[in-house]
């Protein structure tokens, strides 16, 4: 699994179409026009242009939106599996484990000022 930032070149049209222009149109898609949308979520996305697409001419649809259980991703070392079956948060790398706080303290943040509206 590679986590791409925000501010990854490669995805810079899709970031840039996405929070510009589609965040509007999300919400009244799904008929929920008066909710505000969800403080903690992911989308999928997938590239539906043909090999070779400039870019900046790249088409991206949304394969899901997932405001269930949203993962973080630099927790993964942290998940157990079959051949890692006692994983646990001191495997996550320290540098991990530090944006992986600074995201849920963000979150925690968001979470009480909406809460104390």
């Amino acid at each position: 699994y590679t986590f791409y930032g925000p501010e990854e070149t490669k995805f810079q049209n899709l970031t840039d179409n996405f929070l510009k222009r589609d965040m509007a149109k999300i919400m009244p898609s799904i008929g929920l026009e008066r909710e505000p949308i969800p403080l903690w979520w992911t989308t999928d996305f997938i590239n539906a242009s043909p090999p070779g697409t400039k870019l900046e001419d790249e088409k991206w649809i949304v394969g899901e939106f997932n405001c269930s259980c949203v993962g973080i991703s630099k927790c993964l070392a942290a998940y157990c599996k079959d051949d890692t079956p006692t994983a646990n948060f001191c495997d996550i790398p320290p540098d991990d484990r530090a944006e992986a706080k600074r995201m849920g303290d963000l979150m925690g943040q968001k979470a009480l000022k909406i809460l104390a509206q």
